[in-house]
């Protein structure tokens, strides 16, 4: 029997397992940009949701009710002082509905839910509603010696929608005037 060729049969093997190599690393390539698209749409499905929940919330009629109560609870103990105010039913109630509000501003500073799709729903809303609610952030401060106020993001919610809608009255006259 012939001795055996063992080198051509080992060239052989090392260019099957280099093709495979390179094979393997295409299939990763690949796996990794499936994977990618995969987690940017579930993100973007999981921020339509939480804005779509978020919406629903502010669109329920108790949202309507517990806003008109926050806001005539403000207006009388505003006038009182604050007198009576402090861990009252009203108090609580108050800080509760503004509370919506800073986790809707929390979620969109942390873009969780889409800022432009909540300044749209909301408009004037929020801004009306921090108007009101400015006094009460005021006086819970001092109540409770804070530096920083703990409804930052209700704030920042509403100075960016404000911000929002200026501009566009701006363009609306800039407009206006250009027909």
């Amino acid at each position: 029997m012939p001795p055996l060729d063992i080198s051509g049969l080992i060239t052989d093997l090392s260019a099957i397992s280099s093709i495979a190599v390179i094979a393997g690393a295409v299939f990763v390539i690949f796996q990794l940009r499936q994977n990618s698209r995969l987690i940017k749409e579930t993100i973007l499905e999981n921020r339509a949701n939480a804005s779509f929940a978020l919406l629903e919330r502010i669109t329920d009629e108790s949202f309507a009710t517990r806003r008109k109560n926050m806001i005539d609870a403000v207006k009388k103990y505003k006038d009182l002082n604050w007198e009576g105010f402090d861990d009252s039913l009203d108090d609580f109630q108050v800080r509760n509905f503004a509370y919506i509000y800073e986790l809707i501003g929390q979620f969109a500073r942390e873009n969780i839910v889409d800022l432009t799709t909540v300044r749209k729903a909301l408009q004037y809303l929020v801004v009306y509603d921090w108007v009101a609610f400015a006094p009460v952030a005021q006086h819970l401060m001092q109540r409770f010696n804070l530096a920083v106020n703990p409804w930052e993001n209700f704030e920042w919610l509403a100075d960016e929608t404000r911000k929002h809608m200026e501009l566009r009255e701006q363009q609306t006259k800039t407009s206006a005037r250009n027909k």
